[in-house]
């Protein structure tokens, strides 16, 4: 289930890599179905889940259907991720103008 998942971000630990973060765009998919994706992770208590759809409406029905998963998991618009690219890009752009 681990390799349906549309991005995982590991973190090593010794010779191991632990899921750090997940996420489940869902932009042409069902909310459901991401959730349900994402819950195959959900043993791993350190890993945060993230849902990136601009349907707030569908995952606060989907997250009412399933409250205990909704503390792990957290709403992400999609123009949200977008904002945050090109904020990573400038901070980058001004670390290398800088010599930081």
């Amino acid at each position: 289930m681990l390799r349906q998942i549309d991005v995982l971000w590991f973190r090593e630990r010794g010779s191991n890599l632990i899921p750090e973060c997940g996420f489940e765009v869902e932009i042409s998919t069902g909310t459901w179905s991401g959730v349900g994706r994402l819950a195959s992770l959900y043993d791993y208590t350190n890993t945060k889940l993230y849902v990136v759809s601009d349907d707030v409406k569908k995952y606060g029905q989907v997250m009412g259907s399933f409250s205990d998963y909704q503390p792990r998991y957290k709403h992400v618009y999609t123009e949200s991720l977008g904002e945050l690219y090109a904020a990573e890009l400038g901070l980058r752009d001004l670390r290398q103008d800088i010599g930081l």
